[in-house]
């Protein structure tokens, strides 16, 4: 145990961590994400215009349920589970590709609907593969640098989840967690000469596969024409960077924005960040990402308490899931990056979404409490004479 973890220990302030700063500026990123989709979200249906924020506000419910009852989890004990849930994933996955139990939106067949209630399975994947990896990795550290176990053995894992979700076109969820999954490798000590080759490899299979459909290769590739395509494929890139334009600094003020008025397509959505910025301005977009930054440098803190190899990947694929997903919607939003359709942690409209990033939170937290008590309680501390 490092000096810094027994101190916390001693002290007993186990609130004073740097899992709590990730608590905070998650909270913030909340709420200040239900203020922006009331705006954004009310011109979306006349007839009934708290629709979207009353689902989101219902999804908080239920990820502050969750993560409650997270909080309250043994994740040592969690691990005699951790292949049955990713078998669960894979069969979700796998299930949302037959007919009749899939259901297409935006383009992406992705979700399998109860009544009202509609769950992106894909989501809920980058758990069960975080999980399966930490685990995985805490089994074989004498072999993480080896070619078969260290590396080829994870990366089939990967694979078999990315595979089923690239099936469902959903290329914006394979994406991150490919990034999140590849750090995930390099963080358990699998090999430089390994990634980096893989890596290179997997980038040209997606370009590959994506190049085949001619519509969708010209729709992300038109990012790097957006004057040339603001009235085609960069349609929607092009509305927001007017958006961010018409800002300024301090914003026209909040309800004020026009882009969301049929001007914006997923205003609520994928493309809220660029909503914030018209009605907040400059101002306000620097402070989200800001936010985002210490959410990431305190999770990183975090790290450094971790008391074995299964926790600290964990910990670590939970951040990297956070953090990886807002860079790249940044990105996007800001005409950096391909359009992938992938919503802004915390702040964007959707409830699959938020359920997850709550879960990678509150296993933060939990881990936080845990690595902050002691290993034994003094009732089942066992002393032996040495003689």
């Amino acid at each position: 145990m490092s000096r810094r973890a027994a101190q916390r220990q001693s002290t007993g302030l186990t609130f004073l961590t740097p899992a709590m700063g990730v608590l905070v500026c998650a909270t913030v990123l909340s709420v200040l994400g239900a203020i922006v989709l009331l705006s954004a979200s009310l011109p979306l249906d006349d007839g009934a215009p708290y629709r979207f924020i009353e689902k989101q506000i219902s999804w908080i419910g239920i990820t502050l349920v969750v993560g409650l009852a997270i909080l309250k989890l043994d994740l040592e004990w969690a691990r005699k589970f951790i292949w049955l849930g990713y078998g669960a994933c894979l069969a979700g996955l796998g299930l949302v590709l037959v007919d009749g139990i899939g259901t297409e939106v935006n383009g992406s067949k992705s979700w399998i609907r109860f009544g009202v209630i509609g769950v992106q399975v894909a989501e809920f994947a980058k758990i069960g593969l975080v999980f399966a990896l930490a685990h995985y990795f805490s089994l074989i550290r004498s072999d993480t640098r080896t070619f078969w176990k260290g590396f080829i053995a994870p990366c089939l894992f990967i694979g078999m989840v990315v595979g089923l979700i690239l099936l469902q076109t959903d290329l914006g969820t394979a994406l991150i967690i490919s990034l999140a999954s590849l750090c995930i490798l390099f963080l358990a000590g699998s090999r430089i000469v390994f990634l980096l080759p893989s890596a290179l490899l997997g980038i040209l299979g997606a370009i590959a596969f994506v190049r085949y459909d001619v519509e969708r290769w010209s729709r992300l590739t038109a990012f790097l024409d957006m004057e040339g395509q603001k009235s085609g494929d960069a349609y929607q890139i092009w509305q927001a960077i007017i958006a961010f334009g018409a800002g300024g600094v301090n914003g026209v003020g909040l309800g004020n924005g026009r882009q969301q008025l049929r001007f914006l397509p997923e205003a609520h959505n994928d493309f809220i960040f660029a909503v914030v910025g018209e009605e907040l301005g400059l101002i306000a977009t620097l402070v989200i990402v800001v936010v985002f930054s210490i959410l990431f440098v305190a999770g990183f803190m975090h790290l450094r308490f971790a008391p074995n190899t299964y926790q600290y990947l964990l910990a670590a694929g939970c951040l990297l899931t956070i953090s990886i997903q807002a860079i790249v919607n940044l990105g996007v939003v800001t005409g950096l990056l391909p359009t992938t359709g992938l919503p802004l942690p915390f702040i964007s409209y959707g409830g699959s979404n938020f359920l997850v990033m709550g879960i990678c939170v509150a296993i933060l937290i939990n881990t936080s409490l845990a690595w902050g008590r002691p290993a034994l309680k003094d009732s089942k501390r066992k002393l032996r004479e040495l003689s």
